[in-house]
């Protein structure tokens, strides 16, 4: 039963084995997934009244956004050069046409969920939300549209695409 566990989690040696590219998904997909809980929790949290933001909504807003313009980038590069000098034969290889597709696919799939996001964004706004919400509905479309591109990466590499 475990064997097959690590065969299908293509666990070799008590390592995983993802190529370089997957790597730096899981990364993007990690980081992304903390910077976004990181805002939404506790702003969608005040909306519900569940949790108070710090600084009032429109301050709390801007300063999350500025951590995450300034934030992700910076953890992507860090985590981007730790995984190159782990393999830098890897890194310096050229993406190949199994690479490319699942870029595109995963593309395709976090369009779709834009479009989506962004339809129900302006419909919460003829529904009687203020501005400030209609950015927040926006913003978690984006995110929800990134870490769907992301996830079904994973899931083509996983999957042995």
């Amino acid at each position: 039963m475990a064997h097959l566990l690590l065969n299908k989690l293509n666990i070799k040696n008590g390592a995983l084995n993802m190529s370089f590219r997957e790597k730096l998904i899981w990364l993007q997909l990690l980081a992304l997934a903390v910077f976004g809980v990181a805002y939404f929790g506790p702003v969608f949290g005040s909306y519900l009244g569940v949790t108070a933001v710090p600084g009032g909504q429109f301050m709390w807003m801007v300063y999350c956004i500025l951590a995450l313009i300034i934030g992700l980038p910076v953890a992507a590069v860090g985590m981007a050069i730790v995984a190159s000098l782990r393999t830098p034969r890897e890194a310096r290889s050229p993406r190949d046409e199994r690479d490319r597709v699942i870029a595109l696919l995963g593309t395709r799939t976090g369009f779709y969920v834009l479009v989506t996001g962004v339809l129900v964004a302006m419909l919460s706004m003829h529904a009687g939300s203020g501005p400030v919400l209609l950015v927040n509905f926006m913003l978690f479309a984006l995110l929800l549209a990134e870490l769907s591109r992301l996830g079904t990466q994973v899931f083509l590499y996983r999957r042995g695409w």
